[in-house]
């Protein structure tokens, strides 16, 4: 909010410095944020500060309402116009009823509304004080009219708007709600198809203004108007917030009415800007005001307590100085008990958000100064924080999945239908629903997602488009489902990873090497055996992930994990051209199946012995099923079994695959020698031909 400093002190004197003025308004919860010169032109400059203006004090978006403020934080007089008894002597004898028929059929959304007529208006550039006003406050002058209504806004706080009467279907004007899919065109040119949730202004067939937020094109002010009808109103605030936010419209005038506005001062307003308006546009006010106001809102009254404001505030307040300050933001103490120590305030109309009387001691804290409230040290005691299983395991798999070279991704919570429907399976039944939103931020961003992959593929998609090839990402946060059967919605936390585009500069893989399936897939298994969660490996069933490149890892017949490639058609869709590969770890069930507390294990005393073994075996056999295998054949004094390499080519036997395992033998007794690890190599390798049918590959 910009307030001219001239401009103020026509309501308010002050006789301190503008850095002090600027020091009072911050302490008193008006944030300065700029203070600098306007020019005005012909070498005229002016002082205008910027004030950041909170959502509960609609009433300083005014210069009254500053000002006002300014009087109560230093106790001089506040000086506001009085129009309304001189608007009774400028009424001409023709009755405004005979030029204008207004009726409001939506009294809720709209409890207020009142009209002047004005005849015999001349359409002109403003005078030259009026356009300096405008112009300091970044405000561009249009015409008297036009510029009449922003001033007055800017004065009061109230919006007005000015309809051509002449352009209006039988001079009428009604409040109503919008019609289905009704064409309104707003005085900026957008073109709008309206819904029923839109409240609108409307003459006899058609819309005029979106209430509260813009006027129509269609009955705006020209050079040509000579008939004027001055609208005044208060409007619902989650009504004009709501259609604001829909419509994609946003003024001046809906700023204010969001927060509330003076429903006292509409008809206040309204009389300041039509006498203005005779003044300078040569205006006739035609006799009577439409004044719809059915259920008047009756003043609310609140009691305070002076001990308890000073227990509150710290301070040692005597009740007087306690009821100066009230008074000064122009609220009223209508009864007094208990010898002054509890009172009874009147809340004016233009501070609707005061409401209980921990609301007024906050007023009291304002005027005395924020920097006044004495400073002390907080005491108590401090509970210790202790991070639940999910939690903990969480912040252990964001910190290992950054020490692997992952970036972590922070995204929406909803996704597209279309993805959450084709990863629905994720961790969800196949005859599982999506969670729609009522009131999405973006057509793109109706459903909850049931998966983070989605998510993560739309960062990839972003970072690859802006140059970053290599790209490798993982996101912790929830996933959502809709139970077949009408229960109630399912969340679950998850961790994902995705990998795509070529891998970075490693010994182990070659220049501009792609990511692989190996790739996500070491991951995983480096996250679950930190977590000491031994699990089974077996075939994915998703639909999403391409069926030869895709596994599942289960703990007692529970599926904890999944990874592999995502479907070629999927990413392509979303407009990925290189593979991804991806996984995806439910931590609720992870954190089910974790091992108890790991007790300290002695370190060894004697080295470890190995071996390795290649074997040739049927392409259907798994690898974690051998691996299984040969740690159940080499106890007791095996220690470790890893996998390192894997060839299927034609230099093989059809139907065979080539695996590598490395073994380590190892005693806490002694140091073992070649004659006590043969024979269990050997009870390996007759495991694995009895077994599998697998062979030595040398053989």
């Amino acid at each position: 909010m910009k307030v001219q400093l001239d401009w103020l002190r026509q309501y308010v004197e002050w006789d301190m410095s503008k850095e002090d003025l600027c020091h009072l308004l911050t302490m008193g919860g008006l944030e300065v944020e700029a203070d600098e010169p306007v020019d005005l032109g012909s070498g005229k400059t002016t002082e205008v500060v910027e004030l950041n203006v909170t959502p509960n004090r609609g009433y300083c978006l005014s210069h009254l309402g500053v000002a006002r403020e300014i009087a109560g934080f230093t106790g001089a007089a506040f000086r506001s116009p009085e129009p309304d008894s001189e608007l009774e002597k400028a009424f001409t004898s023709s009755p405004a009823a005979d030029a204008l028929q207004v009726e409001n059929e939506e009294t809720g959304l709209c409890p207020r509304y009142a009209a002047l007529v004005i005849d015999n208006v001349k359409v002109a550039p403003s005078p030259q004080w009026l356009q300096e006003r405008l112009i300091a406050i970044g405000l561009r002058p249009i015409n008297n009219i036009v510029d009449i209504t922003n001033f007055v806004m800017m004065e009061y706080g109230q919006p007005l708007h000015a309809f051509d009467l002449n352009l209006l279907k039988n001079r009428r004007i009604l409040i109503r709600r919008g019609g289905k899919q009704e064409a309104f065109v707003a005085l900026d040119g957008t073109q709008l198809r309206l819904d029923p949730d839109a409240l609108v202004i409307a003459d006899g067939e058609k819309p005029i203004a979106l209430a509260g937020i813009m006027g129509g094109a269609n009955s705006q002010v020209t050079k040509e108007t000579t008939t004027v009808a001055l609208e005044s109103a208060y409007f619902d605030p989650v009504t004009v917030r709501q259609a604001s936010k829909k419509y994609g419209l946003r003024s001046d005038s809906s700023y204010r009415f969001e927060r509330g506005v003076d429903i006292e001062a509409v008809i206040t307003a309204q009389s300041r800007a039509a006498l203005l308006i005779r003044e300078l546009a040569g205006g006739e006010i035609l006799n009577g005001r439409f004044d719809i106001y059915p259920n008047p809102v009756p003043r609310k009254q609140i009691a305070l307590r002076v001990s308890r404001t000073n227990q509150v505030l710290g301070t040692a307040f005597e009740p007087d100085k306690i009821f100066d300050y009230l008074r000064g933001l122009g609220l009223e103490i209508v009864k007094e008990e208990q010898k002054g120590e509890r009172v009874l305030v009147e809340v004016p109309a233009f501070r609707p958000t005061l409401q209980r009387e921990i609301d007024l001691i906050e007023e009291i804290a304002r005027l005395d100064g924020y920097d006044q409230v004495p400073v002390t040290s907080p005491r108590g005691a401090l509970s210790p924080v202790i991070d639940s299983p999910t939690r903990a395991l969480v912040q252990e798999a964001r910190a290992r999945l950054c020490h692997l070279g992952y970036a972590e991704a922070v995204n929406y919570s909803f996704i597209e239908k279309e993805y959450a429907a084709n990863f629905m399976t994720a961790f969800a039944p196949e005859d599982a629903g999506t969670i729609d939103l009522d009131n999405p931020i973006s057509a793109d961003l109706g459903t909850m997602r049931t998966s983070l992959v989605p998510g993560l593929l739309k960062t990839a998609i972003s970072n690859i488009n802006k140059g970053n090839k290599s790209v490798r990402l993982f996101e912790t946060g929830s996933i959502f489902h809709q139970p077949n059967g009408g229960q109630e919605a399912v969340q679950n936390t998850c961790i994902a990873v995705l990998a795509a585009g070529p891998h970075p500069t490693s010994v182990w893989k070659g220049a501009n090497a792609a990511h692989d399936f190996f790739d996500i897939k070491g991951v995983l298994e480096s996250l679950l055996d930190g977590f000491g969660v031994k699990a089974q490996t077996g075939p994915a069933t998703r639909t999403f992930l391409d069926a030869g490149q895709s596994a599942a890892w289960t703990v007692e017949d529970r599926e904890i994990a999944y990874c592999g490639k995502v479907e070629g058609k999927l990413t392509s869709g979303m407009g990925l051209d290189t593979p991804a590969f991806a996984l995806e770890i439910h931590v609720g069930l992870l954190a089910e199946v974790l091992p108890g507390r790991k007790k300290f294990q002695p370190l060894p005393k004697f080295p470890e012995t190995y071996r390795d073994i290649s074997i040739l075996v049927d392409k259907p056999v798994a690898s974690g099923e051998i691996s299984d295998l040969i740690r159940e054949a080499g106890q007791p004094l095996l220690s470790r079994v890893e996998l390192y390499d894997q060839f299927e080519g034609k230099k093989l036997p059809e139907g065979k695959k080539s695996l590598t395992y490395a073994l380590a033998f190892q005693s806490p007794d002694k140091t073992l020698t070649d004659e006590e690890v043969n024979p269990v190599f050997q009870n390996i390798v007759k495991a694995l031909d009895g077994r599998v049918g697998a062979t030595l590959r040398d053989q």
